[in-house]
């Protein structure tokens, strides 16, 4: 069977985003990756060059994948700041690693992945890179809204069965009035 390079890169980035969602940066190790992958841990060198640039594919890969499923309407930001939500709660392990990221790599955060709609933002309200607030303010506000129930509310997320899915819809709709008064709080202050 001839040698697939795309199908070990796939692996290798599947391998590599279980490992570092587990371990974070600094405890992931390429000799698990490479096995968890059934690859040669050269793969990973000659692919991704090292383990942070690794890292950083996973990370890229995985912010690329959240802004892909989640439809992203300028109109409708609460919708967008909830369906980020519902990926993340699908994906956990998205969400471990931009947490990792921000304690291991903050540099490495994937916002370069969401240029595109900052700029949509900023065309959409009229918003340039200098004002309050600015399109990227609040990108990276609704973001934020997006992940507090992970980086804010951890006990929460031990609540098991109908108890713990009962507080994750009411924290869902929480997400969403919040999202909505802080669009509603930006066009005020645009005026």
């Amino acid at each position: 069977m001839p040698y697939d390079s795309a199908a070990t890169k796939k692996r290798l980035l599947d391998a590599a985003l279980d490992e570092f969602a587990e371990r974070g940066l600094a405890g992931a190790r390429v000799d698990r990756i490479a096995e968890r992958a059934s690859a040669n841990k050269q793969a990973i060198y000659a692919y991704f060059g090292s383990k942070e640039d690794l890292f950083r594919s996973v990370l890229e890969e995985r912010c690329q994948s959240t802004f892909d499923a989640v439809p992203f309407d300028p109109s409708d930001l609460p919708a967008f700041v909830a369906g980020v939500f519902d990926h993340f709660v699908e994906n956990p392990k998205t969400v471990r690693m931009m947490i990792w990221s921000q304690l291991e790599l903050p540099e490495a955060v994937g916002h370069d992945v969401g240029t595109a709609k900052v700029q949509e933002l900023a065309a959409a309200y009229d918003l340039g890179a200098t004002q309050k607030p600015c399109a990227e303010d609040l990108f990276i506000i609704l973001l934020g809204l997006s992940m507090a129930w992970f980086t804010c509310a951890p006990n929460q997320l031990a609540a098991k069965g109908s108890a713990g899915e009962q507080r994750l819809h009411a924290f869902r709709s929480s997400l969403v009035m919040a999202a909505g008064a802080v669009v509603k709080a930006m066009a005020k202050e645009k005026r």
